[in-house]
């Protein structure tokens, strides 16, 4: 329960500090961001530089943490078959860490939510421009890949059957 009291808590606080104004704003940044893929591989590179960093950290840290060994990030964007690659990390994981590894950038909408919180309110223009870019790239970054969800959904298979088989056992011993 204090879980929840805490999230709810951390909500208000939002609720609080961030007006629709500032929402407005994120969501207009969030608009410019998508719109940038259309300028130009590398304007939108450019334009998404610091979330694609912080993305690339976040796989990093929960590899590192759960002993991957993970190489060191790489955010220089680079031409696949499918596309481009704007980062990349290599690491050694099997299905138990292929979850948390992969969805690691989730971790990342609740510090854009924390960053709107703290820092778009008492800030006036330009920093008050250069926050909200910052919000709303840590929100764009915060999404998984294609090649995330491709690493974490066997392993989330497997967590589903053994939640499934974990509930029956419960419900009928």
């Amino acid at each position: 329960m204090d879980v929840i009291a805490t999230v709810l808590i951390g909500i208000k606080h939002f609720a609080v500090t961030v007006s629709p104004h500032d929402a407005v704003w994120v969501f207009g940044a969030l608009l410019i961001i998508r719109a940038c893929r259309y300028a130009g591989m590398w304007t939108y590179a450019l334009i998404v530089l610091p979330g694609t960093l912080v993305h690339e950290l976040a796989h990093f840290v929960v590899a590192f943490v759960l002993g991957a060994r993970p190489s060191f990030p790489s955010i220089v964007p680079s031409r696949t078959e499918h596309g481009w690659r704007l980062g990349s990390v290599a690491f050694r994981v099997g299905y138990a860490r292929a979850l948390p590894i992969g969805l690691a950038p989730l971790l990342l909408a609740p510090l854009a939510l924390w960053w709107a919180g703290s820092f778009l309110h008492p800030a006036s223009w330009p920093l008050y421009g250069l926050h909200v870019w910052i919000v709303a790239a840590l929100l764009t970054a915060s999404l998984p890949s294609t090649t995330d969800f491709k690493l974490a959904l066997p392993a989330l298979g497997v967590v589903m059957v053994i939640a499934v088989i974990a509930l029956m056992a419960y419900r009928y011993l």
